[in-house]
């Protein structure tokens, strides 16, 4: 019997309540959560009543294989080996097809969905968004005109690489419909959350001016440095940011070093003026009234880039439908379609697990949380290293762990558990 330190063993005892593990490589993370099993199969839990979830194939039936031979070492649990391979201890695109496929009445198709591969998608969109371009270019409506004068120089291929770049961004939110049909009321609308971010990366930078200053009080003498400070002093004591724009605008040649300065003033020196010439890149309007009628201008070719968004999700919608060919992301959203909007189902599916078992949690994307969340009941276990995230080109969200981990050890809403020998 392996000797478990007292962290590995609350991770493997721990109930009542959903549970974070942050292990580290190293730290024994598989062997805990496959005695954490067999632990709970001794209680009288049965393997079929958990679901354990990972993100590859070879993962999950490496799993399955070590949860195999420990129950097969294990006395009394003969009865579980004839439940294992009904067992779900598999990826979370197997488990979304799995639901798809069983309750897929709900949502008017049939239970012979096909996986495509996402190339065969990819070709159709182009295909799709060089219809509704053609399309648009024949009716010659104002607000597409404006947007091929506005992004189009000698043709419009960076623009449809930009258009695909979005959506593809758009397919991974489950509520991709209402995001698009809600974008302009809840990102354009009222620019004070944009202008207040623009405002504060200006303040940080004001920051670094002054920080950089101290430090060069250091290096420089007191004749030195109060020529710097003459020079910096109406942009740095103006309050508002025209009268600094202003101070900026009137800016002469930076006062020039004394001889043999010391060659950390000089880096310094140097550091200051960069961060000066950055400010003044991003200071480029005259008044916070001149920025938001900026901002203003660019509504219409939001409207016109969400109204193609919306035609190529429609379209897109329909050939999929049509020819019942999806990919992993799609199923995903319909599984929560499934679950989220069928109560019964939803509840079935909650009350068939004892606990719902993550495995390289740092890995989920915002949509595997959502399914998660839909049929959790406070018993979700956790295991991940954020470190350790390798999937963020499948919209893997690590910031889901930090979050998590940061609320469980803040609060009392769960367990966080640090394995770190």
């Amino acid at each position: 019997m392996p000797t478990w330190t007292p962290e590995q063993q609350q991770a493997i005892n721990e109930e009542g309540k959903n549970i974070i593990v942050s292990a580290g490589a190293g730290s024994g993370k598989t062997a805990v959560l496959t005695e954490r099993v067999i632990r709970k199969l001794k209680s009288g839990v049965h393997i079929n009543e958990l679901l354990v979830l990972t993100f590859t194939n070879a993962a999950a039936a490496e799993m399955k294989e070590r949860i195999r031979k420990a129950i097969r070492k294990t006395k009394g649990l003969e009865d579980e080996m004839n439940r294992i391979d009904g067992a779900y201890i598999t990826t979370f695109d197997s488990f979304a097809l799995s639901i798809v496929k069983k309750y897929h009445t709900v949502i008017n198709c049939t239970n012979k969905i096909q996986i495509t591969d996402d190339v065969v998608i990819n070709i159709k969109k182009q295909q799709l968004l060089e219809e509704i371009l053609d399309e648009r270019y024949l009716l010659r409506d104002k607000k597409f005109t404006k947007l091929i004068h506005d992004f189009c120089y000698k043709d419009d291929k960076e623009l449809k690489k930009a258009l695909l770049d979005i959506y593809q961004k758009i397919e991974l939110k489950y509520d991709k419909e209402h995001f698009l049909a809600t974008y302009l009321d809840n990102y354009t609308k009222s620019w004070d959350k944009v202008i207040d971010d623009y405002l504060q990366s200006i303040k940080n930078k004001i920051r670094e001016v002054k920080e950089l200053l101290a430090e060069m009080s250091s290096y420089f003498d007191g004749k030195y440095m109060t020529k710097v400070e003459d020079y910096l002093y109406e942009f740095l004591n103006k309050e508002s940011y025209e009268e600094k724009k202003k101070a900026l605008d009137n800016f002469s040649r930076f006062p020039t070093l004394p001889k043999n300065s010391d060659e950390r003033g000089k880096t310094l020196k140097k550091q200051l003026t960069e961060v000066l010439d950055e400010i003044k890149e991003e200071m480029i309007y005259g008044s916070i009234e001149e920025i938001k009628k900026e901002l203003d201008s660019t509504v219409p070719n939001q409207e016109e880039i969400i109204d193609i968004l919306q035609d190529l999700d429609r379209r897109l919608t329909s050939y999929k439908e049509e020819e019942e060919i999806y990919n992993f992301t799609d199923i995903s959203r319909l599984a929560i379609k499934i679950v989220a909007e069928n109560k019964e189902i939803r509840e079935e599916l909650t009350a068939s697990f004892h606990e719902i078992m993550v495995d390289e949690y740092q890995d989920t994307s915002d949509t595997q949380e959502v399914f998660i969340n839909l049929i959790a009941n406070n018993n979700v276990y956790m295991v991940g290293d954020i470190k350790q995230s390798i999937y963020r080109f499948r919209n893997a969200n690590p910031y889901l762990f930090k979050q998590k981990y940061d609320t469980y050890r803040d609060t009392d809403q769960g367990t966080k558990i640090d394995l770190v020998k």
